[in-house]
């Protein structure tokens, strides 16, 4: 998601308009990466699916694929110094910036939260 006329080679891929990742600084998203690589290092090395892997999800970070290459160099050479993470199938970076790819429970799960939250205000309204 690179700002201006270019695009990653994702966004080519799949034929998406680039779109804001301004939830994140550039730091915290290559920290967030690192850490990605490093929870998938399998004793010490990367297996080329993780790889490519990872270099179509530093598109979604708005990372370049050579900076994503440069990070995954990094992150394999100070592997004992980075935290490991790791996002739950349910819970990624993808689904939850993006409220229109939440599952159906999901979201309904969310309504009934609001619903509740809504409720429990209008009791303490009345009864006061």
């Amino acid at each position: 998601m690179v700002d201006g006329p270019e695009k990653t080679a994702v966004e080519l891929q799949e034929g998406r308009k680039p779109r804001s990742t301004a939830a994140f600084t550039s730091e915290e998203k290559r920290r967030i990466f690192k850490g990605r690589v490093v929870g998938e290092l399998d004793a010490g090395f990367l297996r080329y699916s993780k790889r490519e892997e990872l270099i179509r999800y530093a598109g979604h970070l708005g990372l370049s694929e050579f900076e994503a290459m440069l990070l995954i160099a990094e992150a394999q050479h100070n592997a004992e110094q980075i935290e490991p993470l790791h996002f739950d199938a349910a819970a990624t970076l993808a689904t939850l910036s993006r409220p229109e790819a939440w599952s159906i429970p999901m979201k309904l799960i969310f309504a009934l939260m609001v619903a509740v939250f809504i409720d429990l205000l209008l009791i303490y309204w009345i009864c006061r």
